[in-house]
């Protein structure tokens, strides 16, 4: 599946989608990788989702500067 699809399942531990990810980013405002773990409750099982959720971070802070 495409990693930009929002039904992309990026943390694989808690099932959480790209969509899920990204509402909650829009919801708190939140612009930091360990912050974003913390109040979305991901990556801190296997960590093997972190750079997918950087990428996401990294996404929608370019998307709102235009």
């Amino acid at each position: 599946m495409d990693k930009k699809s929002r039904d992309y399942e990026v943390c694989l531990c808690y099932h959480t989608t790209r969509g899920e990810i990204e509402d909650i980013i829009r919801e708190t405002g939140v612009c930091d990788l360990k912050a974003l773990c913390e109040i979305a409750k991901v990556g801190d099982k296997c960590g093997g989702c972190r750079e997918d959720l950087q990428m996401i971070l990294d996404d929608m802070a370019t998307e709102s500067e235009n």
